[in-house]
């Protein structure tokens, strides 16, 4: 037992002087207690995202007091790109509006904060209050390495934007769809009112005399051509008793003439039309002289 103690107590002491050269090799002049170290590391984290931030504050009052293009070059003296010099400076306008104490203790060091200036002000805050963005928290942001926090916010905005798409396109069909109906509900309470069913009811009786009377038209007109072949027959007939001084056809031309249209006459009889064939041939207004003979002979 005595061996086995005198062995553990050489093997901590060899471990102790083994951890006192490597702190003294790094020029480190603190406690070495594990606790200890662990509260140093914390405070240095959360120096280095200060650190970010007094940066931005102070890049952006340079920016504020120099003329334009003056800006560019103060920041190359100070060794910073414009990109990175932007990033500073929208670090801290994002986070000192949005009082995100909670997330700039997690974030723990300047890459990783200047990565969060991509997401927008709410989403900030959703993370600051304890909720998440995608696979993005404050428990995962402390334990993510730049490279993994980088990629999870790219998957995260991509899975937004997404989400956005999908919802603009729902908007669009809803709005369209509500279009419609709005349109349906204004065609069926114009056609329900009175006055509209009022006019299809006589449009119904309008639209059955048009055929009727289109009906009737088509067959006047191929009535009237028939007359008019019959007559231009009889017009040959009786050239051709003209010319060849054949008499009788006079007389079987009128037998003809008058034959057809007593027919004529006994059909409009049939349709219970009274036609005065005498007057429509010769109307009284044509031969007013003859009626006033007519009156003083009965007289």
């Amino acid at each position: 037992m005595d061996l086995e103690e005198n062995t553990t107590e050489i093997a901590i002491s060899s471990h102790v002087q083994k951890l006192g050269g490597l702190a003294l090799q790094l020029g480190y002049e603190g406690s070495l207690a594990v606790g200890a170290l662990e509260d140093e590391i914390r405070f240095y984290q959360q120096r280095t995202v200060e650190a970010c931030m007094e940066i931005g504050k102070r890049l952006l009052l340079i920016k504020e007091q120099t003329p334009h293009g003056e800006f560019n070059k103060r920041i190359e003296i100070l060794n910073f790109t414009p990109r990175m010099a932007q990033k500073f400076m929208s670090a801290v306008l994002k986070f000192s509006k949005t009082n995100s104490n909670s997330l700039l203790q997690k974030v723990g060091n300047q890459t990783k904060l200047l990565e969060l200036v991509m997401l927008d002000d709410d989403e900030i805050n959703i993370l600051d209050q304890g909720g998440s963005i995608g696979d993005i928290s404050l428990d995962n942001i402390e334990t993510m390495s730049v490279r993994e926090l980088k990629a999870a916010l790219r998957e995260a905005k991509q899975t937004i934007a997404s989400k956005d798409q999908d919802i603009e396109t729902k908007n669009q069909v809803i709005q369209k769809k509500d279009q419609k109906c709005n349109e349906l509900d204004e065609k069926l309470t114009k056609l329900n009112s009175p006055v509209e069913v009022a006019k299809r009811a006589e449009t119904e009786d309008q639209q059955i005399e048009k055929a009727a009377m289109e009906t009737l038209s088509t067959e006047s007109h191929m009535l009237l051509n028939a007359v008019m072949r019959f007559n231009n027959a009889i017009n040959g007939v009786l050239d051709v008793a003209n010319e060849k001084h054949i008499g009788q056809l006079y007389e079987r031309v009128d037998e003809t003439v008058i034959a057809s249209y007593q027919r004529i006459a006994t059909f409009t009889q049939t349709l219970g039309v009274q036609v005065d064939f005498e007057n429509m041939v010769s109307p009284e207004w044509l031969f007013p002289q003859a009626e006033k003979t007519a009156q003083t002979e009965d007289e």
